[in-house]
Protein backbone atom coordinates (compact mmCIF):
# COMPACT_ATOMS: atom_id res chain seq x y z
CA UNK A 1 0.00 0.00 0.00
CA UNK A 2 1.23 3.57 -0.72
CA UNK A 3 2.18 5.52 1.74
CA UNK A 4 -0.23 8.20 2.18
CA UNK A 5 0.60 12.06 3.40
CA UNK A 6 -0.71 13.51 6.64
CA UNK A 7 -0.31 15.44 9.20
CA UNK A 8 2.88 14.05 10.37
CA UNK A 9 4.16 12.80 7.10
CA UNK A 10 4.42 15.73 4.18
CA UNK A 11 3.68 14.45 0.77
CA UNK A 12 6.08 14.01 -1.71
CA UNK A 13 7.24 15.69 -5.01
CA UNK A 14 6.68 13.17 -7.90
CA UNK A 15 10.15 13.41 -9.27
CA UNK A 16 11.87 13.66 -5.91
CA UNK A 17 14.94 11.51 -6.08
CA UNK A 18 15.75 9.01 -3.14
CA UNK A 19 19.03 8.31 -1.36
CA UNK A 20 20.57 5.09 -0.45
CA UNK A 21 23.60 5.05 1.81
CA UNK A 22 26.56 2.96 1.41
CA UNK A 23 25.40 1.10 4.57
CA UNK A 24 22.10 0.49 2.90
CA UNK A 25 23.64 -1.19 -0.03
CA UNK A 26 25.88 -3.50 2.00
CA UNK A 27 22.65 -4.42 4.42
CA UNK A 28 20.62 -5.85 1.45
CA UNK A 29 23.90 -7.24 0.07
CA UNK A 30 24.89 -9.40 2.96
CA UNK A 31 21.34 -10.19 3.37
CA UNK A 32 21.24 -11.48 -0.18
CA UNK A 33 24.66 -13.11 0.16
CA UNK A 34 23.80 -14.98 3.61
CA UNK A 35 19.94 -16.20 1.55
CA UNK A 36 22.02 -17.25 -0.62
CA UNK A 37 22.84 -20.96 -1.21
CA UNK A 38 26.24 -20.77 -2.57
CA UNK A 39 27.02 -18.60 0.47
CA UNK A 40 30.31 -20.20 1.80
CA UNK A 41 31.52 -18.60 5.03
CA UNK A 42 34.89 -20.17 5.48
CA UNK A 43 37.52 -17.79 5.72
CA UNK A 44 37.82 -14.80 8.34
CA UNK A 45 39.77 -11.71 6.83
CA UNK A 46 39.21 -8.16 7.85
CA UNK A 47 38.13 -5.70 5.60
CA UNK A 48 40.76 -3.64 4.20
CA UNK A 49 41.51 -0.65 6.37
CA UNK A 50 43.31 2.85 5.60
CA UNK A 51 45.71 2.17 8.07
CA UNK A 52 47.26 0.05 5.13
CA UNK A 53 48.68 2.95 3.13
CA UNK A 54 46.24 2.43 0.21
CA UNK A 55 44.11 5.59 0.36
CA UNK A 56 41.67 3.65 -2.14
CA UNK A 57 38.19 2.25 -0.99
CA UNK A 58 37.45 -1.08 -0.30
CA UNK A 59 34.22 -1.37 -3.03
CA UNK A 60 31.49 -3.71 -3.53
CA UNK A 61 29.13 -4.24 -6.50
CA UNK A 62 25.79 -4.47 -6.13
CA UNK A 63 23.93 -7.79 -6.91
CA UNK A 64 20.96 -7.83 -9.81
CA UNK A 65 18.71 -8.98 -6.81
CA UNK A 66 18.89 -5.12 -5.74
CA UNK A 67 16.92 -3.11 -8.04
CA UNK A 68 19.00 -0.22 -8.67
CA UNK A 69 19.10 1.92 -11.62
CA UNK A 70 23.30 2.75 -12.31
CA UNK A 71 22.67 6.32 -13.01
CA UNK A 72 20.95 6.81 -9.66
CA UNK A 73 23.03 9.10 -7.14
CA UNK A 74 24.10 7.54 -3.56
CA UNK A 75 24.25 9.64 -0.90
CA UNK A 76 27.53 9.35 0.68
CA UNK A 77 27.61 10.75 4.15
CA UNK A 78 30.69 13.55 4.92
CA UNK A 79 31.37 13.31 1.40
CA UNK A 80 29.20 14.26 -1.92
CA UNK A 81 26.17 16.76 -1.26
CA UNK A 82 22.69 15.64 -1.34
CA UNK A 83 22.01 16.40 -5.01
CA UNK A 84 25.54 15.62 -6.33
CA UNK A 85 26.41 13.38 -8.20
CA UNK A 86 29.48 10.38 -6.78
CA UNK A 87 32.65 10.87 -8.16
CA UNK A 88 32.98 7.28 -7.87
CA UNK A 89 31.69 5.73 -10.97
CA UNK A 90 29.87 2.13 -11.19
CA UNK A 91 33.15 -0.01 -12.17
CA UNK A 92 35.02 1.20 -9.07
CA UNK A 93 32.50 -0.36 -7.51
CA UNK A 94 33.19 -4.01 -8.88
CA UNK A 95 34.13 -6.92 -6.59
CA UNK A 96 33.83 -10.46 -7.32
CA UNK A 97 31.11 -12.75 -5.86
CA UNK A 98 33.77 -15.25 -4.82
CA UNK A 99 35.93 -12.22 -3.03
CA UNK A 100 32.49 -11.08 -1.38
CA UNK A 101 32.53 -14.76 0.33
CA UNK A 102 36.27 -15.09 1.35
CA UNK A 103 35.46 -11.71 3.44
CA UNK A 104 32.89 -12.67 5.64
CA UNK A 105 33.38 -14.73 8.94
CA UNK A 106 32.71 -18.45 9.19
CA UNK A 107 29.80 -19.87 11.08
CA UNK A 108 30.31 -23.17 12.55
CA UNK A 109 28.88 -26.30 10.99
CA UNK A 110 27.66 -24.38 7.51
CA UNK A 111 26.24 -26.36 4.97
CA UNK A 112 29.42 -26.02 2.67
CA UNK A 113 31.57 -28.13 5.82
CA UNK A 114 29.63 -30.98 5.08
CA UNK A 115 30.93 -33.64 2.69
CA UNK A 116 29.23 -36.95 2.01
CA UNK A 117 32.55 -39.11 2.89
CA UNK A 118 34.39 -38.38 5.82
CA UNK A 119 37.05 -40.17 8.37
CA UNK A 120 36.29 -40.96 11.56
CA UNK A 121 39.58 -40.45 14.19
CA UNK A 122 40.58 -43.76 16.04
CA UNK A 123 41.45 -43.46 19.48
CA UNK A 124 42.88 -46.18 21.80
CA UNK A 125 41.54 -46.93 25.46
CA UNK A 126 44.37 -46.55 27.48
CA UNK A 127 43.29 -48.19 31.14
CA UNK A 128 42.16 -51.13 32.63
CA UNK A 129 38.77 -51.58 33.59
CA UNK A 130 39.48 -52.62 37.38
CA UNK A 131 39.12 -52.91 41.06
CA UNK A 132 41.96 -51.22 43.45
CA UNK A 133 40.42 -52.99 46.82
CA UNK A 134 40.34 -56.18 48.00
CA UNK A 135 37.86 -55.98 50.72
CA UNK A 136 37.35 -60.17 51.36
CA UNK A 137 35.14 -62.16 50.13
CA UNK A 138 31.72 -62.19 51.88
CA UNK A 139 29.08 -59.40 50.82
CA UNK A 140 29.54 -57.51 54.36
CA UNK A 141 33.24 -57.32 53.49
CA UNK A 142 32.27 -55.44 50.06
CA UNK A 143 29.44 -53.44 52.17
CA UNK A 144 31.79 -52.21 54.92
CA UNK A 145 34.26 -51.23 52.26
CA UNK A 146 31.62 -48.72 50.70
CA UNK A 147 30.19 -47.57 54.01
CA UNK A 148 33.54 -46.59 55.61
CA UNK A 149 34.00 -46.34 59.51
CA UNK A 150 35.14 -42.34 58.76
CA UNK A 151 32.11 -42.14 56.66
CA UNK A 152 29.40 -43.76 59.41
CA UNK A 153 31.37 -41.66 62.26
CA UNK A 154 30.90 -38.42 60.06
CA UNK A 155 26.97 -38.95 59.98
CA UNK A 156 27.05 -39.75 63.92
CA UNK A 157 28.60 -36.86 64.69
CA UNK A 158 26.66 -34.94 62.90
CA UNK A 159 23.08 -35.83 63.96
CA UNK A 160 23.94 -35.87 67.45
CA UNK A 161 25.25 -32.23 66.73
CA UNK A 162 21.39 -32.13 65.15
CA UNK A 163 19.64 -33.76 68.40
CA UNK A 164 21.38 -31.24 70.48
CA UNK A 165 20.16 -28.36 68.82
CA UNK A 166 16.69 -29.50 68.39
CA UNK A 167 16.40 -30.67 71.93
CA UNK A 168 17.69 -26.84 72.95
CA UNK A 169 14.54 -25.11 74.80
CA UNK A 170 12.14 -27.95 74.34
CA UNK A 171 9.63 -29.36 77.22
CA UNK A 172 11.64 -32.13 79.53
CA UNK A 173 8.38 -34.09 78.45
CA UNK A 174 9.42 -34.22 74.65
CA UNK A 175 11.19 -37.47 73.41
CA UNK A 176 14.56 -35.20 72.43
CA UNK A 177 15.42 -33.76 75.60
CA UNK A 178 16.17 -37.17 76.84
CA UNK A 179 18.63 -38.19 73.52
CA UNK A 180 21.77 -40.81 73.53
CA UNK A 181 24.62 -40.42 71.36
CA UNK A 182 24.66 -42.46 68.40
CA UNK A 183 27.69 -44.61 67.93
CA UNK A 184 28.38 -46.36 64.57
CA UNK A 185 27.29 -49.99 66.11
CA UNK A 186 23.85 -48.59 66.53
CA UNK A 187 23.87 -46.75 63.12
CA UNK A 188 24.42 -49.88 61.72
CA UNK A 189 21.22 -51.68 63.26
CA UNK A 190 19.55 -48.39 61.89
CA UNK A 191 20.79 -49.39 58.24
CA UNK A 192 19.78 -52.76 58.20
CA UNK A 193 16.11 -52.08 59.20
CA UNK A 194 15.81 -49.34 56.57
CA UNK A 195 17.53 -51.69 54.08
CA UNK A 196 14.64 -54.53 55.34
CA UNK A 197 11.99 -52.50 54.91
CA UNK A 198 12.96 -52.21 51.37
CA UNK A 199 12.04 -56.16 51.41
CA UNK A 200 8.97 -56.23 53.58
CA UNK A 201 6.98 -53.22 52.38
CA UNK A 202 4.70 -52.08 54.62
CA UNK A 203 2.39 -48.36 54.41
CA UNK A 204 3.29 -47.15 57.47
CA UNK A 205 6.67 -46.67 59.27
CA UNK A 206 4.92 -47.79 62.54
CA UNK A 207 3.84 -50.82 61.36
CA UNK A 208 6.76 -52.93 61.57
CA UNK A 209 6.80 -52.42 65.08
CA UNK A 210 3.14 -53.60 65.74
CA UNK A 211 2.36 -57.12 67.67
CA UNK A 212 -1.39 -57.94 66.16
CA UNK A 213 -1.29 -60.81 64.26
CA UNK A 214 -1.46 -59.02 60.59
CA UNK A 215 1.86 -57.26 61.23
CA UNK A 216 4.16 -59.23 63.54
CA UNK A 217 7.77 -59.10 62.36
CA UNK A 218 9.53 -59.40 65.66
CA UNK A 219 13.31 -58.97 63.81
CA UNK A 220 12.42 -54.69 64.09
CA UNK A 221 11.56 -54.57 68.09
CA UNK A 222 14.10 -56.76 68.81
CA UNK A 223 17.05 -54.34 67.25
CA UNK A 224 15.63 -51.53 67.74
CA UNK A 225 12.54 -49.48 69.00
CA UNK A 226 10.18 -47.93 67.32
CA UNK A 227 10.78 -44.86 68.99
CA UNK A 228 14.50 -44.92 68.83
CA UNK A 229 14.43 -45.50 65.41
CA UNK A 230 11.72 -42.96 64.39
CA UNK A 231 13.92 -40.16 66.11
CA UNK A 232 17.19 -40.88 64.57
CA UNK A 233 15.57 -40.93 61.82
CA UNK A 234 14.25 -36.83 62.62
CA UNK A 235 18.04 -36.02 63.95
CA UNK A 236 19.44 -37.21 61.01
CA UNK A 237 22.39 -35.03 59.20
CA UNK A 238 25.27 -34.97 57.11
CA UNK A 239 26.20 -31.24 57.76
CA UNK A 240 26.36 -28.28 60.52
CA UNK A 241 28.40 -26.24 57.98
CA UNK A 242 26.47 -22.57 57.71
CA UNK A 243 24.70 -21.95 55.40
CA UNK A 244 26.88 -21.20 51.91
CA UNK A 245 24.51 -21.01 49.13
CA UNK A 246 24.92 -24.08 47.61
CA UNK A 247 21.77 -25.18 47.26
CA UNK A 248 22.20 -29.13 47.87
CA UNK A 249 24.02 -28.21 51.28
CA UNK A 250 22.89 -30.68 53.12
CA UNK A 251 23.43 -33.53 51.56
CA UNK A 252 26.69 -32.40 49.72
CA UNK A 253 29.07 -34.49 52.52
CA UNK A 254 27.25 -37.40 51.31
CA UNK A 255 27.26 -37.14 47.12
CA UNK A 256 30.95 -35.90 47.33
CA UNK A 257 31.94 -39.08 49.61
CA UNK A 258 30.00 -41.31 47.32
CA UNK A 259 31.94 -39.88 43.58
CA UNK A 260 35.20 -39.67 45.30
CA UNK A 261 35.05 -43.27 46.59
CA UNK A 262 33.98 -44.83 43.29
CA UNK A 263 36.77 -42.42 41.76
CA UNK A 264 39.40 -43.89 43.83
CA UNK A 265 38.19 -47.67 44.02
CA UNK A 266 36.96 -48.39 40.74
CA UNK A 267 37.94 -47.76 36.83
CA UNK A 268 35.33 -48.68 34.34
CA UNK A 269 35.83 -49.90 30.87
CA UNK A 270 35.64 -48.50 27.05
CA UNK A 271 31.65 -47.76 27.11
CA UNK A 272 30.02 -45.72 29.34
CA UNK A 273 26.41 -43.87 29.42
CA UNK A 274 24.89 -40.33 30.47
CA UNK A 275 21.31 -39.55 31.61
CA UNK A 276 19.12 -38.53 34.05
CA UNK A 277 17.19 -40.14 36.93
CA UNK A 278 14.75 -38.81 38.95
CA UNK A 279 14.21 -38.92 42.95
CA UNK A 280 10.39 -38.55 43.65
CA UNK A 281 9.28 -35.81 45.26
CA UNK A 282 6.10 -33.81 45.07
CA UNK A 283 6.56 -31.26 48.05
CA UNK A 284 7.73 -27.81 48.28
CA UNK A 285 11.61 -26.96 47.11
CA UNK A 286 13.59 -24.66 45.06
CA UNK A 287 14.57 -27.00 42.71
CA UNK A 288 12.36 -29.49 42.12
CA UNK A 289 11.86 -30.47 38.32
CA UNK A 290 9.21 -30.70 36.44
CA UNK A 291 9.37 -33.66 33.24
CA UNK A 292 6.11 -33.94 31.19
CA UNK A 293 6.62 -37.37 29.45
CA UNK A 294 7.78 -38.66 32.43
CA UNK A 295 5.52 -41.45 34.51
CA UNK A 296 6.83 -39.75 37.66
CA UNK A 297 7.10 -36.20 36.82
CA UNK A 298 7.79 -34.04 40.00
CA UNK A 299 11.08 -34.80 41.58
CA UNK A 300 14.43 -34.37 42.38
CA UNK A 301 16.93 -34.76 39.16
CA UNK A 302 20.11 -36.52 39.23
CA UNK A 303 22.29 -36.45 35.92
CA UNK A 304 24.01 -39.66 36.46
CA UNK A 305 27.21 -41.31 34.44
CA UNK A 306 27.27 -45.37 34.03
CA UNK A 307 28.29 -48.09 32.95
CA UNK A 308 26.06 -50.12 30.50
CA UNK A 309 25.20 -52.40 33.28
CA UNK A 310 23.79 -49.64 35.51
CA UNK A 311 26.99 -49.41 37.94
CA UNK A 312 27.09 -45.78 38.88
CA UNK A 313 30.26 -43.80 38.61
CA UNK A 314 29.41 -40.42 39.09
CA UNK A 315 26.44 -38.26 39.94
CA UNK A 316 25.15 -34.50 40.06
CA UNK A 317 22.17 -33.28 41.97
CA UNK A 318 20.68 -30.58 40.21
CA UNK A 319 19.69 -27.90 41.34
CA UNK A 320 17.88 -25.98 38.67
CA UNK A 321 18.84 -22.04 38.32
CA UNK A 322 20.58 -22.45 41.19
CA UNK A 323 23.07 -24.37 40.33
CA UNK A 324 25.58 -22.07 39.21
CA UNK A 325 28.09 -24.38 38.12
CA UNK A 326 25.95 -25.55 35.33
CA UNK A 327 23.16 -23.44 34.93
CA UNK A 328 22.22 -21.23 31.81
CA UNK A 329 23.92 -21.54 28.30
CA UNK A 330 25.44 -24.54 27.34
CA UNK A 331 23.66 -26.62 30.73
CA UNK A 332 24.04 -29.70 28.61
CA UNK A 333 27.05 -29.44 28.20
CA UNK A 334 28.46 -28.63 31.53
CA UNK A 335 26.64 -31.49 32.69
CA UNK A 336 28.53 -33.69 30.93
CA UNK A 337 32.12 -31.81 31.06
CA UNK A 338 31.70 -31.91 34.45
CA UNK A 339 30.90 -35.30 35.13
CA UNK A 340 33.44 -36.96 32.52
CA UNK A 341 35.93 -34.54 34.22
CA UNK A 342 38.45 -37.53 35.24
CA UNK A 343 37.62 -39.62 32.42
CA UNK A 344 38.72 -37.52 29.74
CA UNK A 345 41.97 -38.20 27.71
CA UNK A 346 41.46 -42.15 27.96
CA UNK A 347 39.34 -42.97 24.68
CA UNK A 348 35.90 -43.75 26.32
CA UNK A 349 33.03 -44.05 24.09
CA UNK A 350 30.36 -42.27 25.75
CA UNK A 351 26.21 -42.45 24.69
CA UNK A 352 24.00 -39.76 25.72
CA UNK A 353 20.12 -39.31 24.29
CA UNK A 354 19.55 -36.02 22.52
CA UNK A 355 18.99 -33.94 25.92
CA UNK A 356 22.49 -33.64 25.57
CA UNK A 357 24.10 -33.97 21.79
CA UNK A 358 25.14 -31.26 19.82
CA UNK A 359 27.80 -30.58 17.53
CA UNK A 360 29.71 -28.32 19.67
CA UNK A 361 29.80 -30.94 22.19
CA UNK A 362 31.41 -33.81 19.86
CA UNK A 363 33.70 -31.98 18.80
CA UNK A 364 34.47 -31.13 22.51
CA UNK A 365 34.45 -34.74 23.60
CA UNK A 366 36.38 -35.46 20.06
CA UNK A 367 39.33 -32.64 21.13
CA UNK A 368 39.66 -34.51 24.56
CA UNK A 369 40.35 -38.09 22.95
CA UNK A 370 36.69 -39.08 24.24
CA UNK A 371 34.28 -40.91 21.71
CA UNK A 372 30.34 -39.72 21.74
CA UNK A 373 27.44 -41.32 19.78
CA UNK A 374 23.81 -40.78 20.42
CA UNK A 375 20.34 -39.40 19.32
CA UNK A 376 20.11 -35.90 17.86
CA UNK A 377 17.41 -33.53 17.98
CA UNK A 378 16.69 -32.25 14.64
CA UNK A 379 16.25 -28.66 14.96
CA UNK A 380 19.75 -27.66 15.87
CA UNK A 381 20.84 -24.84 14.01
CA UNK A 382 24.59 -26.77 13.12
CA UNK A 383 22.72 -29.59 11.77
CA UNK A 384 23.44 -30.32 8.00
CA UNK A 385 20.52 -29.02 5.77
CA UNK A 386 20.71 -32.37 3.38
CA UNK A 387 20.54 -34.41 6.44
CA UNK A 388 17.16 -32.10 8.27
CA UNK A 389 15.71 -31.72 4.78
CA UNK A 390 15.57 -34.98 3.09
CA UNK A 391 13.00 -37.15 2.98
CA UNK A 392 13.91 -40.70 3.82
CA UNK A 393 11.93 -44.28 3.28
CA UNK A 394 11.78 -46.92 5.49
CA UNK A 395 15.14 -48.52 6.04
CA UNK A 396 17.21 -45.87 4.14
CA UNK A 397 19.78 -43.56 5.49
CA UNK A 398 21.94 -40.55 5.11
CA UNK A 399 25.06 -39.41 6.35
CA UNK A 400 27.29 -36.40 6.52
CA UNK A 401 30.76 -35.96 8.22
CA UNK A 402 32.63 -32.43 9.45
CA UNK A 403 35.89 -33.14 10.90
CA UNK A 404 35.99 -36.03 11.78
CA UNK A 405 31.91 -36.03 13.67
CA UNK A 406 29.54 -38.24 11.16
CA UNK A 407 25.64 -36.95 11.82
CA UNK A 408 23.00 -39.15 9.95
CA UNK A 409 19.45 -40.01 9.54
CA UNK A 410 17.75 -43.32 9.22
CA UNK A 411 14.39 -44.00 9.06
CA UNK A 412 12.69 -47.37 10.51
CA UNK A 413 9.23 -46.51 11.81
CA UNK A 414 9.85 -43.01 12.22
CA UNK A 415 12.85 -40.80 11.18
CA UNK A 416 15.78 -41.18 13.84
CA UNK A 417 18.61 -38.52 13.71
CA UNK A 418 22.37 -39.49 14.99
CA UNK A 419 25.62 -37.99 15.72
CA UNK A 420 28.88 -40.28 16.41
CA UNK A 421 32.23 -39.31 16.24
CA UNK A 422 33.20 -43.18 16.46
CA UNK A 423 31.16 -45.36 13.64
CA UNK A 424 30.55 -44.27 9.82
CA UNK A 425 27.81 -45.14 8.13
CA UNK A 426 27.84 -48.95 7.95
CA UNK A 427 24.62 -50.83 8.23
CA UNK A 428 24.72 -53.96 10.43
CA UNK A 429 22.42 -56.89 10.97
CA UNK A 430 20.32 -56.99 14.54
CA UNK A 431 17.67 -59.89 15.39
CA UNK A 432 14.74 -58.49 17.03
CA UNK A 433 12.51 -59.39 19.72
CA UNK A 434 10.49 -61.58 17.25
CA UNK A 435 13.04 -63.28 15.98
CA UNK A 436 13.34 -60.95 12.45
CA UNK A 437 16.86 -60.10 11.54
CA UNK A 438 17.00 -56.32 10.45
CA UNK A 439 19.44 -53.68 9.13
CA UNK A 440 20.44 -50.26 10.95
CA UNK A 441 23.06 -48.18 11.14
CA UNK A 442 26.52 -49.52 13.52
CA UNK A 443 25.95 -46.28 15.64
CA UNK A 444 22.31 -46.63 16.05
CA UNK A 445 22.83 -50.33 16.84
CA UNK A 446 25.83 -49.70 19.60
CA UNK A 447 23.63 -46.85 21.11
CA UNK A 448 20.75 -49.35 21.89
CA UNK A 449 23.77 -51.85 23.52
CA UNK A 450 24.63 -49.39 26.00
CA UNK A 451 22.62 -46.11 26.54
CA UNK A 452 20.37 -48.34 29.41
CA UNK A 453 22.63 -47.99 32.38
CA UNK A 454 20.77 -45.16 34.31
CA UNK A 455 17.26 -47.61 33.07
CA UNK A 456 18.73 -50.55 34.66
CA UNK A 457 19.97 -48.51 37.96
CA UNK A 458 16.73 -47.31 37.95
CA UNK A 459 14.65 -50.95 37.87
CA UNK A 460 17.09 -52.23 40.33
CA UNK A 461 16.03 -49.50 43.00
CA UNK A 462 12.37 -50.26 42.25
CA UNK A 463 12.83 -53.61 43.21
CA UNK A 464 13.40 -52.57 47.25
CA UNK A 465 12.16 -49.05 47.15
CA UNK A 466 13.43 -47.61 50.82
CA UNK A 467 12.65 -44.43 50.75
CA UNK A 468 9.62 -42.85 52.38
CA UNK A 469 7.06 -40.41 51.32
CA UNK A 470 7.15 -38.15 54.77
CA UNK A 471 10.98 -37.83 54.59
CA UNK A 472 12.45 -34.00 54.19
CA UNK A 473 13.75 -33.94 51.01
CA UNK A 474 17.62 -34.27 51.78
CA UNK A 475 16.80 -37.39 53.72
CA UNK A 476 15.41 -38.78 50.50
CA UNK A 477 18.73 -37.54 48.40
CA UNK A 478 21.07 -39.56 51.32
CA UNK A 479 18.79 -42.66 51.77
CA UNK A 480 19.02 -42.77 47.74
CA UNK A 481 22.75 -42.10 47.60
CA UNK A 482 23.19 -45.08 50.31
CA UNK A 483 20.91 -47.41 47.89
CA UNK A 484 23.31 -46.39 45.11
CA UNK A 485 26.29 -47.94 47.39
CA UNK A 486 24.66 -51.08 48.11
CA UNK A 487 24.06 -51.91 44.50
CA UNK A 488 27.29 -50.99 43.11
CA UNK A 489 28.93 -52.85 45.95
CA UNK A 490 26.79 -55.95 44.42
CA UNK A 491 27.71 -55.37 40.97
CA UNK A 492 31.49 -55.47 42.39
CA UNK A 493 31.21 -58.35 44.65
CA UNK A 494 30.06 -60.29 41.51
CA UNK A 495 32.62 -59.34 39.48
CA UNK A 496 35.61 -59.10 41.77
CA UNK A 497 34.81 -61.71 44.91
CA UNK A 498 35.70 -64.78 42.79
CA UNK A 499 32.44 -66.03 44.93
CA UNK A 500 29.38 -67.50 42.94
CA UNK A 501 27.51 -64.78 41.65
CA UNK A 502 24.26 -63.80 43.70
CA UNK A 503 21.02 -62.09 43.22
CA UNK A 504 20.32 -58.86 44.46
CA UNK A 505 17.97 -59.86 46.74
CA UNK A 506 20.29 -62.57 48.35
CA UNK A 507 22.80 -60.29 48.66
CA UNK A 508 20.53 -57.34 50.37
CA UNK A 509 19.70 -60.57 52.71
CA UNK A 510 23.32 -61.34 53.68
CA UNK A 511 24.16 -57.81 54.40
CA UNK A 512 20.61 -57.18 56.65
CA UNK A 513 21.49 -60.31 58.36
CA UNK A 514 25.15 -59.18 58.88
CA UNK A 515 24.17 -55.73 60.45
CA UNK A 516 21.37 -57.36 61.92
CA UNK A 517 23.02 -59.81 64.49
CA UNK A 518 21.15 -62.96 65.85
CA UNK A 519 21.90 -61.97 69.16
CA UNK A 520 20.61 -58.81 70.40
CA UNK A 521 22.77 -56.48 71.39
CA UNK A 522 21.61 -53.54 72.89
CA UNK A 523 21.25 -50.13 71.95
CA UNK A 524 21.05 -46.81 73.23
CA UNK A 525 17.16 -47.16 72.99
CA UNK A 526 16.24 -43.65 74.37
CA UNK A 527 14.04 -43.03 77.63
CA UNK A 528 10.75 -43.90 75.90
CA UNK A 529 12.22 -47.26 74.36
CA UNK A 530 9.77 -50.32 76.08
CA UNK A 531 10.22 -54.07 76.18
CA UNK A 532 6.33 -54.58 76.94
CA UNK A 533 3.78 -52.94 76.22
CA UNK A 534 2.16 -50.10 78.11
CA UNK A 535 -1.74 -50.19 78.54
CA UNK A 536 -3.17 -47.12 76.51
CA UNK A 537 -4.60 -44.43 78.15
CA UNK A 538 -7.21 -41.90 77.01
CA UNK A 539 -6.94 -38.42 78.61
CA UNK A 540 -8.57 -35.00 77.73
CA UNK A 541 -6.96 -32.63 75.24
CA UNK A 542 -5.98 -29.43 77.30
CA UNK A 543 -4.02 -27.33 74.33
CA UNK A 544 -6.13 -24.29 73.49
CA UNK A 545 -6.83 -22.00 69.79
CA UNK A 546 -6.16 -18.18 69.91
CA UNK A 547 -9.80 -17.86 70.68
CA UNK A 548 -8.84 -19.83 73.77
CA UNK A 549 -11.40 -22.74 73.09
CA UNK A 550 -9.87 -27.14 73.46
CA UNK A 551 -8.36 -27.44 70.20
CA UNK A 552 -10.02 -31.02 68.79
CA UNK A 553 -8.75 -33.77 66.67
CA UNK A 554 -10.05 -36.40 64.12
CA UNK A 555 -10.99 -39.41 65.70
CA UNK A 556 -8.87 -42.14 64.16
CA UNK A 557 -11.47 -44.55 63.99
CA UNK A 558 -14.55 -42.69 62.86
CA UNK A 559 -12.09 -41.61 59.79
CA UNK A 560 -11.70 -45.44 58.79
CA UNK A 561 -15.11 -45.45 58.89
CA UNK A 562 -15.42 -42.55 56.41
CA UNK A 563 -16.69 -40.49 59.11
CA UNK A 564 -15.22 -36.90 60.66
CA UNK A 565 -15.81 -36.71 63.80
CA UNK A 566 -14.10 -33.99 66.43
CA UNK A 567 -12.95 -34.57 69.56
CA UNK A 568 -11.67 -33.35 72.89
CA UNK A 569 -9.81 -37.30 73.60
CA UNK A 570 -7.05 -38.64 72.59
CA UNK A 571 -4.59 -41.29 73.51
CA UNK A 572 -1.27 -40.67 75.17
CA UNK A 573 0.05 -43.91 75.24
CA UNK A 574 0.34 -43.91 71.38
CA UNK A 575 2.76 -42.48 69.23
CA UNK A 576 0.80 -40.10 67.16
CA UNK A 577 -1.57 -39.10 70.02
CA UNK A 578 -4.17 -40.13 67.86
CA UNK A 579 -7.94 -38.32 68.85
CA UNK A 580 -10.15 -40.97 69.36
CA UNK A 581 -14.42 -40.60 70.83
CA UNK A 582 -15.08 -41.98 73.81
CA UNK A 583 -16.95 -45.04 72.28
CA UNK A 584 -14.25 -46.07 69.50
CA UNK A 585 -10.94 -45.92 71.97
CA UNK A 586 -11.47 -49.84 72.69
CA UNK A 587 -12.39 -50.64 69.13
CA UNK A 588 -9.13 -48.31 67.31
CA UNK A 589 -6.49 -50.27 69.71
CA UNK A 590 -7.93 -54.19 69.32
CA UNK A 591 -7.35 -53.49 65.75
CA UNK A 592 -3.79 -52.53 65.85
Amino acid sequence: MAEEAGPSRPKRSRFSTSYLRDSDVEDELFADLESSDEFDPGSEEEYPSSEDGNDEQLQFSRPSAINIESNSPIRRPHSAPPHSTPDTSEDQLNLSQEDMYSIRPSVEGSISEWTEVGEMKNFTFTRLNEFYANPGTRPIDYFDYFFSENFLKMICDETNKQAVKLSAGVSQKSRISAWKELTVSEFKVFLGLLFHMGTIQLSRLQDYWKTGRLFSIPIFAEQMGRNRFLLIMRCLHFTSEADNGDPVLKVRSVVDYFNTKMNECYYPAKELSLDESMILWRGRLKFRQFIKNKRHKYGIKLYMLTEPDGLVLKFRVYAGGLDHEVSGKGHAEKVVMQLMNEKLHNGHALYMDNFYNSLGLAKKLHDNNTYCTGTLRINLKQNPQEVVQKNLKKGENISRYCQGVHIGKWKDKRPVTYITTEFKDKMVSITNKRGQVAQKPEAIAKYNDYMSGVDRQDQLLAFYPCERKTLRWYLKVAIHTFQLMLINSFKIYNKYSGQPKMTLYDYRLSVISALLPDKHVKTNPGPVKRQVPMPHKISKITERNAKGKLKRKQCRQCTREKKRTDTVWHCITCFEKPGLCVECFEVYHSSI
